[in-house]
This record gives structure tokens, sequence and C-alpha cells, in this order.
């Protein structure tokens, strides 16, 4: 099914075939894809980042999640962020989120156009979701795009740099790009 129309499954019937899969498989546009491996900079950046947003947000109702849970939207796609953060009670044996607050995205060089454009406007449809966080491997940037008090979807505003503060005020919290990036080596760095 990798790659192939997947129209003709309700997402019940998605759901239940991906289970049944060695791979995960993510599903955009009626489209069901397999989910590839990463690089060590994208594994540590999405553990790193994960570490830092549960440790920020240790004590309140919000908890980071990911990379394992579905986030399905209301179009019926099937997406796995390297990171979800979602408030509130929550079933643990669910395996699918349908109203997170934050989503998160380390960009891959083969996934760069699918991240930016197909799974943006897919994770738009998520009425919950106030911010989408695009991080960069290949440079210390994280770009986050925000829902407005209007509804509306600003244009995308970067972090950059190792001194940067990722500030998202939606949760509360700020953190540092240094940490996110620790222990990732760029090129021309040793």
């Amino acid at each position: 099914m990798s790659g192939v129309r997947a129209r003709d499954l309700s997402l019940e019937g998605f759901l239940a075939w991906e289970e049944r899969q060695e791979l995960r498989y993510e599903r955009l546009g009626g489209v069901a894809r397999a989910m590839a491996g990463g690089t060590r900079a994208h594994d540590a950046i999405a553990n790193n980042l994960r570490a830092l947003l549960w440790n920020a947000l240790r004590g309140t109702a919000c908890r980071v999640q990911g990379p394992d849970l579905k986030v399905v939207t209301p179009r019926e796609d099937v997406l796995y962020p390297e990171a979800l953060v979602r408030c509130g009670p929550a079933d643990a044996r669910a395996t699918t989120v349908d109203d997170p607050v934050l989503v998160a995205e380390v960009l891959s060089e083969g996934t760069l156009q699918r991240d930016l454009v197909l799974k943006r406007l897919a994770y738009k449809t998520i009425p919950s979701l106030r911010a989408i966080l695009y991080v960069w491997q290949d440079q210390p940037r994280v770009d986050v795009v925000r829902r407005g008090a209007d509804g509306r979807w600003d244009d995308d505003e970067p972090a950059v740099g190792p001194d940067a503060t990722l500030a998202l005020p939606e949760l509360g919290i700020e953190i540092p790009l240094a940490a996110v990036y620790e222990g990732v080596a760029f090129a021309g760095e040793e």
C-alpha cells in the first residue's frame, strides 16, 4: 500500500490495516506512505526537543508525546509528528490524537517538500492546533507557524542561531535553541 491511493479505506479501515503492518504508515490526501528511518542528527534533535518540552511542561495539564502516536486530522489524514503537545485528560490506551495544541516536524532533505506544504495544510485543519514547529537539522533554526486569536495562521516566525530562544507563549514556555541542538554537529563543525 506504500505510496498508493488509500481512499477506498475508511479512517477506521486504514488504522486497522496500519496496525497490522511492520512499518508505520502516514496517510495524507488519501495516499498511504511508509515512514522511513532518519539520521542520527534527526533522532538527536527530536529526542532533545521532546525532553525539553517534557521538562518545561512539568506540573501543567499539558504533556509532550510522539513519535509513535498518530495525529488524525478532520479530513482523516494520519500523521506522525516527531513531537506533539496536548492538554487535558487523555485515554492512556489511545493510539491517536485529534486535539494537539502543538506539533513539531524535524525537517529532512527527503521529506522537506511534503512537510512544509502537504503536512502543513493538513495540520492547519485541526481546530485545537495553535503552533507548528519546523525544526531544521542542517542549521540551528526553528520556524514557528502560529494560529492567531482570530483563527488565522500567521507567517513563519524563525528562531535562528544557537543563542536564540524558541518562545512558545501558547504553552507559556521558552526553550533555548542551543539545548534543542545539543550534541548535533553541523557541516564544517567537528
